[in-house]
């Protein structure tokens, strides 16, 4: 036993000497919040950008609300701030098909020019209002269906300035590796999601992963996915532009000793026991 558990510390140490390597709120900041081929050069970093489909409405600060009819799925909102402002999105079921009145909201802002976007899950067919408030400043942002196309593969870089929603990506079932480089109130809040919308609970169903507290000094985490399928990574910073980087690796497998070992003499005074 104690050869493996080596070679499980000389792993874990590799790991973090590579950078690849802290629990978050048991919902994303979104209120009521459910919150390919592989790149081409994966260990350079990719600035987070959603894969969005065409675009279904345009909003600026001139026209801030849209009434939207929408099939079950993934809605982006992506905005671009022109300057410092107080920023609201929020997204609530305007006719009596959802009968609970499902709503999310986001609330952050911005300290300059900064373009970013934000998830919403849809959970039923039906008609949404879509509604985006500032304060102090000049907006436009454009909604899109989140596409499956081409997802992403492991290992995964992502790199962002704020509030962001990552390219999707496709993991089997397993164990992996969630890491950051910024750390305690200087990192964003980073949600894993379902293609669906629906948030990646840790096995307890106590909160989203990857689960870094506040003000946590962990630069990695392990996540344990039940299911292979198609994800995202939400990223939520109460104010933009803020740097960001993450990784995504898939748990080394440890080798495990099969057999009876060596065998072991000793020798007394007579020759061997």
């Amino acid at each position: 036993m104690k050869p493996v558990v080596g070679i499980a510390i000389l792993l874990l140490f590799c790991i973090l000497a590579c950078g690849c390597t802290g629990q978050s709120p048991a919902s994303s900041p979104l209120a009521k919040n459910q919150a390919g081929e592989p790149p081409a050069n994966p260990t350079t970093p990719a600035t987070a950008a959603p894969t969005a489909g065409s675009v279904i409405s345009v909003l600026s600060d001139s026209r801030p609300n849209t009434t939207l009819s929408l099939d079950p799925g993934v809605i982006i909102v992506a905005f671009q701030a022109q300057d410092a402002q107080f920023m609201h999105i929020s997204l609530y079921s305007s006719g009596t098909v959802i009968p609970d009145n499902y709503a999310e909201a986001a609330t952050f802002s911005t300290t300059g020019p900064y373009n970013g976007s934000v998830a919403f899950k849809i959970p039923k067919k039906g008609e949404y209002l879509l509604n985006i408030k500032s304060w102090g400043g000049i907006w436009t942002a454009e909604v899109s269906r989140l596409s499956g196309d081409t997802p992403l593969k492991v290992p995964l870089n992502f790199s962002g300035a704020g509030m962001m929603v990552t390219p999707v990506f496709y993991l089997e079932k397993g164990e992996y590796i969630f890491g950051r480089n910024e750390t305690m109130l200087t990192s964003p809040w980073f949600y894993l999601q379902y293609a669906n919308g629906s948030s990646l609970m840790d096995p307890n169903n106590t909160y989203v992963q990857p689960g870094f507290g506040v003000a946590s000094s962990e630069t990695f985490r392990f996540v344990s996915l039940p299911e292979s399928g198609t994800y995202f990574l939400s990223v939520f910073s109460d104010k933009s532009p803020n740097n960001w980087s993450v990784s995504i690796i898939a748990l080394p497998e440890i080798p495990l000793s099969r057999g009876h070992g060596p065998v072991i003499t000793q020798s007394g005074e007579n020759g061997t026991l």
